[in-house]
Order: C-alpha cells, then structure tokens, then sequence
C-alpha cells in the first residue's frame, strides 16, 4: 500500500470535491433553487456538529484513495483515460445509489437532486483524474521496482 501517494489523492481529492461540491450546489440553485437550512431534519447552520458535513468530501476521497491503490494496476490507458474510468466508477458506486435512496426515502426539493448529481458527474471524473496523475506509474511497475532494490 502506497500511504503517501494514498493520504496526497486523499488531501488534494477532498478539496477538489469541496469545491465542486459548492460550485454544484451554486449552479443547482441557479436552475432550481431551494435553501438547504429549510428542508426538514437538517441542522441549523449554527449547530457546530453541522461543520461535519463539510469533511463528506475527504472521507470519500480517502476511502476512494484506498480504492483506487487497488485498481491501479487494472486501469488501462494513459492519466486521463484511467481518471475517467475510476470516476465512472465511482459515480456508479457513490452517485446512483445516493440519489436513489434519497429520493425514495426523503422529500427534497428538485435543486438539491441536481446539485448531488452534478458533484458526483463532474467532481468524481475529476478526482479520478487527480488519482491517476499521483500514481502516474501503474502499481506493478513500482512493486517490481522495489523488489529489484531488496
């Protein structure tokens, strides 16, 4: 396992999806807008707990650090093709089964649909390509490169 290469994607990759997050919530209520503090059972913005909800995006970019250290030597193709299919991925993985759930359990209003689907669609690919550029060199190869050095 490549910790420094994994807490580096983790790191830049939650900033990178705090700020699509953010941007995709800014276009979302553009489009469709709708105040997140109104919408039933969500906590007041003064509630300190409710600054969690801005450490979302580096917890699953560390998971997905994780995730993607695995896939690497999988992932075919140069930095960009590799990004984009570990984002395809994850929107499989995150997006699409987030938004069925919250639709099919939560009135929210149309805005806030858009706004997830945005962040996974543009953030994820994005990220993916961030994690590709950090491993530039597959897995295997750097395996059988410190295995020549013992």
């Amino acid at each position: 396992m490549q910790a420094k290469k994994i807490l580096t994607a983790a790191i830049a990759g939650g900033f990178l999806l705090l700020v699509t997050m953010i941007l995709s919530g800014t276009v979302a209520n553009v489009f469709l807008p709708y105040n997140i503090f109104d919408i039933p059972g969500m906590r007041p913005a003064d509630d300190p707990v409710s600054i969690l909800f801005f450490l979302y995006p580096f917890v699953i970019a560390f998971a997905a650090s994780i995730l993607f250290n695995f896939l690497d030597p999988a992932l075919k193709g140069g930095v960009g093709r590799r990004g984009l299919l570990f984002g395809m991925l994850l929107i499989i993985l995150v997006t699409i089964p987030n938004q069925f759930v919250i639709y099919a359990s939560m009135y929210y209003p149309p805005g806030f649909y858009l706004s997830s689907f945005l962040n996974g669609l543009i953030g994820y690919p994005l990220f993916g390509i961030l994690c590709a550029w950090i491993w530039k060199t597959s897995g295997i190869v750097e395996l059988k490169r410190e295995a020549r050095g013992i």
